[in-house]
């Protein structure tokens, strides 16, 4: 091989590496937010998880953490001892109920403020209160345990979950949260996706009610501008909701003839045998409801399942290729009687199966994006279509409202071995 082929070689593998080198997108914060925003309140577990003088290891955004209930008390402290690194989590120990006590070389922190309150086979090391965990703001609302995962001062829990979640006149029936693996954004997206509803064929949920599920939905961009209502206001809760209203709903389509082949028609297979009344009752039900993304990881999807009925899901981001699934069903009830009676019915009764029978299949499709998102540069090869813009569309917005960016040093903490 000559010199010079060797330089036009060189020089050819010097520009192809120049021309992969991806651009900013107009949504950077997005993509830069691989472990989910920082300074935001986070569903970490169930209250039902967190029993009196129990405790529980919970990962948020990559961040370890120590959740207990002591004296009725709710405390969240990093899990990991500063001395050598183990996690408390894996042998839980409290010897008083306003300390934790690690069971490898019992060092012993103070539950309220982190700090190294004694050390059991050293009392008189010169360490003790020179060095701390880090404590974790935690709340409790709706049956579910919230930690803030942050450096600022917390605001409201309702600035970071959806607009009426939290009032008083909300029955709310939980599914058992559970890890799905994928990034938590692809779970955002695929929530609110206009063009997923493809995938509900093969839910249980919509085989049983023999309820037609169209191919996708698909808006003109003047329509989506005229549907979708944006809330900015200070503190928050800040996101965008959209009418079903001014959508197609494809029911039908036809694979072009090719060859000696005639064109094909297909239905989705839910809508096969169905008559164009039954199509069109179908469009005209889904077209009474609301869908919504807020930050900094929650979707409200009202009249769905039935009317007056909302779900509401959280997408938390775990590690970068994990995210934890919670679902909530929620109904406005009149007092405590109608409360308890409607988490007894049937309809409440179905967000244990909800995981089984529909969302499964969300699930199951994050699932098989993961690799081409995680290993092959899916956010800049992807290619887009009309549906998408409304993707699009969230991922400027949270770039521009999240109150910060998760880093693989945040999660690191703040104990030093």
């Amino acid at each position: 091989m000559t010199d010079t082929t060797r330089e036009l070689i060189r020089s050819t593998a010097s520009h192809a590496t120049r021309a992969r080198a991806p651009a900013k997108k107009p949504w950077q914060g997005w993509l830069d937010a691989e472990l989910g925003f920082r300074n935001h309140w986070y569903p970490a577990a169930l209250s039902s998880h967190i029993a009196e003088g129990a405790a529980r290891g919970v990962t948020l955004l990559g961040e370890e953490i120590l959740l207990t209930r002591q004296d009725g008390r709710l405390f969240a402290v990093e899990d990991r001892c500063c001395h050598r690194g183990v996690r408390f989590s894996a042998r839980p120990l409290f010897y008083t109920r306003d300390t934790v006590t690690c069971w490898y070389h019992t060092w012993t922190y103070d539950l309220e403020t982190g700090r190294l309150f004694t050390i059991l086979t050293e009392p008189q090391a010169p360490i003790i209160g020179k060095c701390g965990l880090k404590p974790y703001p935690v709340t409790e609302a709706q049956g579910a345990v919230f930690i803030f995962i942050g450096d600022i001062e917390p605001p409201e829990l309702s600035s970071d979950v959806p607009p009426g979640f939290l009032d008083d006149n909300i029955a709310v029936a939980a599914v058992e949260p559970y890890d799905i693996k994928a990034n938590w954004r692809l779970a955002c997206e695929n929530g609110y996706d206009p063009g997923h509803h493809f995938i509900h064929n093969w839910s249980k949920l919509c085989i049983d009610a023999d309820a037609p599920v169209p191919f996708g939905w698909v808006t003109s961009r003047e329509d989506i501008a005229k549907t979708t209502h944006y809330e900015t206001r200070e503190p928050g809760p800040k996101g965008f909701t959209r009418t079903i209203a001014h959508t197609e709903m494809p029911f039908e389509a036809t694979i072009p003839a090719k060859g000696d082949r005639a064109e094909v028609t297909v239905r989705p297979p839910l809508a096969e045998g169905k008559s164009p009344d039954v199509l069109a009752a179908a469009q005209a039900d889904a077209e009474h409801g609301k869908v919504g993304l807020w930050l900094p990881c929650g979707l409200k999807v009202e009249d769905w399942p039935f009317k007056d009925v909302w779900h509401v899901e959280f997408y938390v981001p775990k590690d970068a290729g994990t995210h934890t699934y919670f679902q909530f069903g929620c109904k406005r009830v009149a007092d405590e009687t109608a409360r308890r009676r409607w988490l007894e019915s049937e309809h409440a009764e179905l967000w244990k199966a909800i995981p089984d029978d529909f969302t499964g299949e969300d699930a199951f499709a994050r699932e098989n994006m993961e690799k081409f998102y995680a290993e092959e540069d899916g956010w800049h090869r992807e290619r887009l279509f009309r549906p998408d813009i409304e993707l699009t569309m969230w991922r400027r917005f949270a770039s521009e409202h999240a109150r910060g960016i998760q880093t693989r040093d945040h999660a690191k903490g703040v104990a030093r071995p």
